[in-house]
């Protein structure tokens, strides 16, 4: 029988109150909130006098290798002890841990900390706030009913957390008590104008190189509501572009005026292509749903095993039934 949200929250405080070890993994091609989620609680839980270890499928992106124990993520299968607690951060099925998958089934207790509406609820216990506009938002509030002091550092990693997942504050996922956790944070003496450099204003060359070749590759449907672009293994290699170099490309597509829906697929292989949504008002995460993906409404994505042709006609098809979609 499912427990109450307050119920589930209650046991997850009393598991990391109780346990002295914990596993900690959050999802394939980190963001923002992935990583920082990921290090806040793992320095606040190391501060409280656990003993905790730090995964991720991918590197942690060049951009957020400043924040406090970004070296000490590790990307090796490490979870070699199924009796402690894994801790799965900011990621929606279990799915997107990539290959821990496995791993991360096999062990017997795991809490399942997110905010996508499209999470499916893997865990032993779960703590989804899909009200929340980042992942570092509910780890915020789980830190102080702990009553675990913050430190800057964890305060760093949970402001870039809440920062990138609201675009800066300036997606409508931001609410007033986003803003509130926002004002406590940088009360730990935070700079948000280097910050701010840090993780949106400053990319590296292979993304303004792997930019040059999406927006090359525009392309219009729907009389201007719909914009695509594609890029393929080979285009990102002759860039030199990194899995974190990507981050933020498919915004482009949305950002063109009279765009309602911007896609960006990334061919992975012959029969492998993942495919990112955003858009100003339709609810993406619906789309990427019925792609077996799934996400934010504003931003989600889905991964499919066809052919790019095959994935692209049944995208797009998808995409303007659900842009035809009638009121309800």
């Amino acid at each position: 029988m499912a427990m109450s949200t307050t119920t589930e929250r209650n046991k997850i405080l009393e598991i990391l109150k109780e346990e002295q070890s914990f596993y900690l993994i959050s999802h394939m091609q980190p963001d923002g909130d992935s990583i920082g989620s990921l290090l806040a609680i793992g320095e606040a839980l190391r501060n409280y006098g656990k003993e905790v270890k730090m995964f991720t499928p991918n590197l942690v992106p060049q951009k957020y290798l400043f924040l406090q124990g970004a070296e000490l993520v590790s990307q090796e299968v490490l979870l070699d002890d199924y009796s402690k607690t894994v801790i799965v951060l900011d990621s929606s099925d279990l799915e997107r841990l990539s290959y821990f998958t496995d791993t991360v089934t096999k062990c017997k207790k795991v809490i399942n900390i997110d905010h996508h509406v499209t999470n499916q609820n893997f865990g032993t216990y779960n703590l989804v706030e899909v009200e929340a506009a980042a992942t570092g938002e509910i780890i915020y509030g789980l830190l102080k009913d702990l009553e675990i002091p913050l430190s800057k550092t964890v305060a760093e990693s949970l402001y870039v957390a809440i920062a990138t997942d609201t675009g800066s504050f300036k997606y409508e996922n931001t609410t007033p008590a986003t803003h509130r956790v926002a004002s406590s944070l940088l009360e730990y003496g935070l700079n948000p104008g280097a910050l701010s450099q840090k993780i949106f204003d400053e990319r590296s060359l292979p993304f303004f190189m792997i930019l040059k070749e999406a927006l090359a590759g525009l392309e219009i449907y729907e009389e201007g509501k719909i914009a695509l672009s594609t890029l393929s293994k080979d285009i990102r290699e002759r860039c030199g572009a990194t899995p974190g170099d990507l981050e933020g490309i498919v915004n482009y597509t949305r950002d063109i005026e009279g765009v309602e829906l911007g896609i960006l697929f990334y061919v992975e292989g012959s029969s492998e292509v993942k495919v990112g949504f955003r858009s100003k008002m339709v609810d993406v995460s619906e789309l990427a749903g019925r792609l077996n993906g799934g996400g934010h409404a504003r931003a989600a994505g889905c991964r499919l095993y066809e052919d790019y042709e095959t994935v692209k006609q049944k995208v797009l098809e998808e995409a303007k039934n659900i842009l035809n979609k009638p009121p309800v």
